[in-house]
């Protein structure tokens, strides 16, 4: 497992200066400083600067093409050799984590398109695209009108997402239509410190699957997989005292997700044994990002404001504890002259694994928004669309062999785009969604009956109380103690017994619809 921590500075916004906030962010080549102001006993101000070492450092004049060029652009190779990249971005509320995330995974898409056409050409290889989100600590699927999901562990102890629709896909449009469909419905809210927060932890993975023996009768098998996930922003309490409660709920089960994420990383950095992943379902998630053949590329986001201080430390010196892991989970602390580069210590670059002729540059250098568009930090809408028709203009779609006939079809009368259902992919699955729909009413169910349980133990607990008390009453009758006290445990006994038969019930349906998907390879 190696990890490459990195980050990135966005301008300061119209509301910042608004406010006459400094900038106090100072970037190198590889390193910052944070000037964070301070105050004496005798009220009298001074100045305390904070270093820190990163593998790459990018300010507010890096596009998101460089931004591409220097975190993702390494790692694509490598996913062909039955590895696990990740890239997620961390960072407060309104950073700029989604902007910089938008555009990463359909460039990645392009490049991993581009070298199963010419290095894997006629090997077997096919590219997948799933889309998800944690909301609430429940997972739903992106793609599929938001489906509630099931998230299990098979005999490998690796996470399996029942029920969620995988893609595969051949074409740059047919992943810009899913991306563009997943960002739609995902979940999204206005708090105090954003007026269009992600209110979810969205994950788009990109899995390389290689046909059994050539044969397409059999599933394919997985090589490779990048996952992009895109983290909701970290709330202070100061930041959510004029919102409702659904936020303020919201919030709270984003930072606690977030809590459990630097668990992890901070047992991972003291090389601890246990490593707490089962602490959130954003942490079960992200356990192949820290173990094994893994590359994880952690995008730090940090505000430049003076108001921001707090937050920006708090990022940056998690950050520096991602930078710190590497494999085998064994703390290095690096300092600037034994940083490790993110191109060094991975595959080789795309430049040189293609063929020269085939200058696939990006045609639009989408920088930061202008400075009456800075305070939602979003990519703007068509920019995704003016690159690919860009690409058809220049005949580069053609070049290397995507589907340029997609166009009409995903064209109205009137001429906007409307979704395509992309080619579904053709593992089956071995029960029926409406089995997957029963399961989980199911779970539901036997919380509910549990909630139940504990609302009557309480109210019975309460009528023991009665009890006792009349117990400690002169000229208390006895009998009458323990008939009363006979019917109380009878009580408790038979809703004991009903929520362990419920229970027992669930267990055993679990249990054979886990057989059943390890069976199918699912």
């Amino acid at each position: 497992m190696t990890c490459f921590a990195q980050v990135r500075k966005r301008p300061l916004n119209k509301k910042e200066l608004a406010k006459n906030e400094e900038d106090i962010i100072e970037t190198l080549s590889n390193s910052l400083v944070v000037h964070e102001t301070k105050l004496k006993v005798d009220l009298t101000e001074y100045m305390e600067k904070h270093e820190f070492v990163f593998d790459a450092v990018l300010n507010e004049e890096v596009s998101n093409d460089e931004v591409y060029r220097e975190t993702v652009e390494p790692i694509v190779p490598i996913i062909f050799q039955r590895t696990k990249a990740t890239c997620f971005a961390y960072g407060q509320t309104g950073s700029g984590k989604t902007y910089t995330m938008k555009p990463l995974p359909l460039k990645a898409s392009r490049d991993i398109l581009r070298l199963m056409h010419h290095t894997y050409r006629n090997q077997g290889f096919h590219l997948f695209v799933s889309f998800f989100e944690i909301y609430g600590g429940k997972l739903y699927d992106l793609l599929s009108d938001r489906k509630k999901l099931c998230m299990r562990e098979d005999g490998k102890q690796q996470v399996c997402i029942v029920g969620l629709q995988e893609f595969r896909v051949s074409d740059v449009e047919t992943i810009k239509e899913l991306i563009e469909k997943g960002n739609a419905t995902r979940s999204t809210g206005t708090t105090g410190a954003n007026e269009e927060s992600s209110r979810s932890h969205a994950i788009l993975q990109l899995a390389i699957k290689r046909s059994v023996d050539g044969k397409e009768s059999k599933p394919p098998r997985v090589v490779g997989k990048l996952s992009f996930i895109d983290l909701a922003g970290s709330e202070r309490g100061a930041d959510t005292t004029d919102t409702d409660k659904q936020t303020r709920m919201e919030g709270a089960e984003i930072n606690k997700s977030l809590l459990a994420l630097k668990e992890c990383i901070r047992a991972l950095d003291n090389d601890q044994g246990h490593i707490p992943f089962r602490g959130s379902k954003l942490t079960e998630v992200l356990r192949d990002s820290f173990m094994g053949n893994s590359r994880t590329v952690m995008i730090s986001c940090i505000s430049p404001s003076s108001g921001s201080c707090e937050h920006t430390l708090n990022t940056l010196r998690y950050a520096d504890r991602v930078k710190s892991l590497s494999k085998g989970g064994n703390s290095k602390k690096d300092d600037l002259s034994s940083t490790m580069n993110l191109k060094e210590s991975t595959a080789q670059p795309l430049s040189s694994v293609l063929p020269t002729a085939s200058t696939f540059e990006d045609d639009i250098n989408n920088t930061w928004p202008d400075q009456n568009e800075r305070d939602d930090f979003n990519v703007p809408e068509d920019s995704f669309e003016q690159e690919i028709l860009m690409w058809k203009k220049n005949g580069k779609l053609d070049q290397y062999g995507f589907s340029t006939a997609v166009e009409n079809k995903l064209r109205k009368p009137n001429g906007q785009t409307k979704w395509k259902e992309p080619i579904r992919s053709d593992i089956k699955h071995s029960k029926s969604d409406d089995d997957l729909n029963a399961l989980l009413q199911e779970e539901e169910d036997l919380v509910n009956a549990h909630r139940k349980q504990v609302e009557e133990t309480m109210n019975i607990v309460k009528e023991e109380m009665n009890l006792l008390v009349e117990a400690d009453q002169p000229g208390n009758q006895l009998d009458d103690y323990i008939s009363r006290l006979t019917t109380i445990l009878s009580q408790k006994a038979a809703g004991i017994t009903q929520l362990q038969t419920r229970l027992a019930n669930f267990q055993r349906r679990l249990k054979e619809h886990n057989v059943l998907v390890s069976s199918s390879g699912y």
